[in-house]
Order: structure tokens, then sequence, then C-alpha cells
């Protein structure tokens, strides 16, 4: 066989396979059903009907509902909004801690300082990435009002255990379930497990509308919540003559557009699944046969979404760092990430504490923190960020089983050449 690409042979692909969209004919019909309404957005923040926004806003909250067996659905712009609406929602407020996995998209801490609460990390578990629910009560204390914990990579929380602790300490749990649409729990459906679970309908995602997200709750007071916060809620209670009901709230609301689209998307999710978690397993047979790969942990009775397949390499057995292995997989056309995003304790904005002007608030309203941020904090999350995760992005359209076969030959190549390479 050919030298490696990485030392001047050929590669087993010219270059990687670029991101896909998973549009089709059915959300351009979509979206040109509503130019042609001419009701782009049908939302009013006065109280009434249309404070709940328009037919096609209405019609893809009842789709979750029935898709994902919740009681209520709201959507939002964003998932980043919409963990926002979450937290408060759950009423964290000035001082408050909200417990939060610091592997996860920069947003799932900072939805917590938006309401002036204060993320305290949670450190996680080595095999599936999700936080650890041993590591829980160590970090509640009586300012704890919330566990917000992330479905990362496709796969749920535990969350059986997290919401018996949750319930055991009267803290309200939001799933961040972005990334694990259609992913489930003993049967459950992951992001209706919790209090409140966030989607997300970014583009990226499994199913998406360019931007958007829903929240799910079966709970008639925080739904109503996330309904007024949505929407400059405080409008609508005045108008109501609600003396007793404050709600700030803001313009986070999902047009008619988006939608539109996220509906046909959503008729395809189960599709789209099939084929990744296909691919996914076909991955995850090839890393078994292959020395120095950890492969994903599903555990029993759990099942997975792969918005990313993640995999753990062992330095030792291939003889060079994780790094130097990355970089022979990108010469090959296949690029892995090496880790997944920093540690979020680590960003200068929980170095220095600086979140509104040159304030520490909301940190200033405890006297004595329940964490200091900084290195050594979490020490799985930073073992596998620095040292041995790696994540590839190649369980979604447009892969092929055959683009699978040509990821383990680069990988094999790799193997064959690894003393070359390691010099």
């Amino acid at each position: 066989m050919s030298k490696c690409a990485i030392l001047g042979g050929t590669p087993v692909r010219k270059e990687a396979i670029p991101w896909t969209s998973t549009m089709g004919p059915e959300e351009t019909a979509a979206v040109v059903e509503v130019m042609n309404s001419g009701c782009l957005s049908a939302f009013l923040a006065n109280s009434g009907e249309k404070f709940l926004g328009g037919p096609k806003v209405r019609e893809i909250e009842e789709a979750f509902c029935k898709r994902f067996g919740s009681k209520h659905a709201i959507s939002v712009n964003s998932a980043t909004t919409g963990l926002h609406t979450a937290v408060a929602a759950c009423g964290v407020g000035p001082g408050d801690e909200v417990l939060v996995s610091p592997y996860t998209m920069v947003a799932s801490a900072s939805a917590i300082l938006m309401n002036c609460g204060v993320p305290i990390f949670v450190d996680i578990d080595p095999d599936t990435y999700t936080m650890d629910p041993a590591q829980i009560e160590r970090w509640i204390t009586p300012r704890t009002k919330a566990i917000l914990t992330v479905n990362i990579f496709g796969l749920p929380s535990d969350l059986p255990k997290i919401m018996e602790i949750a319930k055991k300490h009267g803290l309200y749990v939001i799933e961040d379930n972005a990334q694990a649409p259609g992913a489930t729990v003993n049967g459950r459906e992951a992001g209706t497990i919790a209090d409140i679970g966030v989607f997300s309908l970014n583009y990226h995602k499994v199913i998406h509308s360019g931007e958007g997200g829903i929240l799910l709750t079966d709970n008639d007071e925080l739904a109503r919540k996330c309904q007024l916060i949505r929407n400059h809620g405080e409008v609508a209670l005045d108008e109501q003559g609600d003396m007793d009901t404050v709600a700030l709230g803001s313009n986070i609301r999902m047009s008619e557009l988006h939608a539109a689209i996220g509906i046909e998307q959503l008729k395809k999710l189960d599709g789209f699944l099939a084929s990744r978690r296909a691919l996914a397993d076909q991955i995850t047979e090839g890393f078994k046969k292959r020395p120095g790969f950890t492969p994903v942990t599903v555990p029993e009775g759990f099942t997975h979404s792969y918005y990313m397949y993640p995999v753990k390499f062992d330095k030792n057995v291939w003889g060079m760092s994780r790094e130097t292995f990355a970089n022979a997989m990108k010469a090959e056309g296949f690029p892995l990430g090496t880790g997944y995003v920093k540690p979020i304790y680590l960003m200068n904005l929980y170095k220095h504490k600086r979140v509104f002007n040159e304030t520490t608030y909301p940190f200033a309203f405890i006297d004595t923190p329940t964490q200091e941020y900084g290195k050594g904090l979490c020490p799985v999350v930073e073992r596998m960020h620095d040292e041995e995760l790696l994540t590839a992005d190649i369980c979604r359209i447009p892969y092929t089983a055959k683009d699978i076969d040509d990821f383990f030959t680069a990988i094999d190549k790799i193997w064959e050449e690894r003393e070359a390479i390691a010099k």
C-alpha cells in the first residue's frame, strides 16, 4: 500500500466531504406558500389570540408535541434563546446557582449568566461525556436552583439518576437536547424527561430551519412562563390586569418562514436518524477491530442520535500524539476534531468574572464562591479535551457506507506508517 498522504503518498480522499443541506422540494414549497400568503410573522405582543403566533408557528408546536409526546411546545428563534427562556421560567435570578456541564457549547452556561445566575460546573462521565451524576451532590448548596444537563453528541444524559437527585433536593432540571433529537432513555424521548427540554433547529443540527428552537414541557405553569418570556410578556400581563404575575420578556419568537421549514424537516427526522445510526453502527464495528480506540458507549436502555461520533484515542498504543494522528487523517481527506470545545470555565469571561460592564456580577452576589474557576476543576473533561477525545462528523448526509470504508482505509494506512509519521 502506498505511503500516507502526510508522508507524500496519495490520499484516500482528495478532499473532505463538505457540509450538505438536508433541504428538499418540500421545504421550498413550504417557504413559497408562506411567502405567497404574505404572513411572515403573526405574533403580537398584546394580549389575545396572536400572542401565541401564526398558523405555521402553531403547527410546528403541535407537530413537536405529537412527535415527542409532550403536552406543550413553545417555539423560539434559537436554542440559545430557548435555554435563556427555560432558565428564566425556572425562576433563576441574582445569586442563584445552576449546575451545568462544562463540555458543551457556551450557550448552556451563558443562559444562566444572562439570568444573573451563577454556573456551577459538574465534571463528565469519561465514557458517555455527559454530566456525571456521581459528581452532582457535592456541588449542591442552599443557593442551587436547577440542573441544566446537556445531551451531548446525540447521547442523553443519565436522566433517571439526575431526576432522582433533583427531586431529593427540590431542583428543576433542564435538558439541553440540541444534539439529541430522537434519542431515548428507557423508551422515553430525550428532551421530554426533565422539567423543560430545549431542541435546536440551527443549520448544522440533525434537522434544521436555518435557525430556531423548540421548548417542550408537560408543566402548565412553565409553559405559560416560556410563552410570556418569548413575547414581551409584561405587556400582555398588564393588559390582562394580572397584578400578581411578573414576567420580563423579549422578542425571541419564531417566524412563519422558519416554522414552515421546521415542519417539513421534522417529518424527515426518523429517516435521517436511521441513516445516521446505520453509519454509526458501521463505524463502531470498525473501531472495535482496530487497536487504540474506544468507540461510542451507549448505556443499556439508551439510544443515540449521533450528531457527532466521539471516540477515545490511545496515544500509547499508536506511538503518536492525538494531534499527529488527526493531522494524518486530515491529509487523507478525513478531518477530525481534537477534543470538542474548551472547558467553559477556562474561558476569559470566567477567569476575569466580567459579565456586565466592569462589575463582577452575578458572581459578586455570593460572598463565598462555591467554585473557583480554573485548571483542575473538572479533571475528566480536561483529560478528554486535552489528550483523548476525537470527534468525527461522518454520520451525516451525504456520507455513505463506502465513505466509512474509506475512513477505515485511511486509519489502516496511518497504522502501517505510524513509526515514520511519529518521527
